[in-house]
């Protein structure tokens, strides 16, 4: 499989441009998304290559059902998304941080009128 750089995880079929291939590099998300093209009675084509540290999952989607299938695909990274701060507290911290210089912002401008 040839290497292409790209931030999703889905691109038009390298042959058959009626189609479009979402690839996942765990078992647990490929099934999530499997069972909601499924349940959404979407048709599709399932495979597993092999690459030099596992397995990727690809299901090929017809080009009409896309948007539906982008739908579910971000439903899919959406349950299995970490985070961005894991830590509870820091989390509200850095929110109470920018809340501060945003209202400090907003007092400079009055202030200085």
């Amino acid at each position: 499989m040839e290497f292409n750089f790209n931030i999703t995880n889905y691109t038009l079929h390298p042959t058959n441009t009626m189609y479009y291939v979402f690839n996942f590099k765990t078992q647990e998300r490929a099934n999530f998304f499997e069972n909601l093209l499924v349940e959404h009675k979407l048709t599709f084509e399932k495979d597993i290559e092999k690459i030099e540290n596992g397995h990727i999952y690809l299901f090929g989607v017809h080009k009409k059902d896309f948007q539906i299938a982008s739908r579910l695909n971000n439903l899919t990274i959406g349950k299995f998304r970490k985070p961005f701060i894991p830590d509870t507290f820091f989390r509200y911290f850095v929110l109470l941080l920018g809340l501060g210089a945003i209202l400090l912002g907003v007092i400079g401008y009055f202030v200085k009128g």
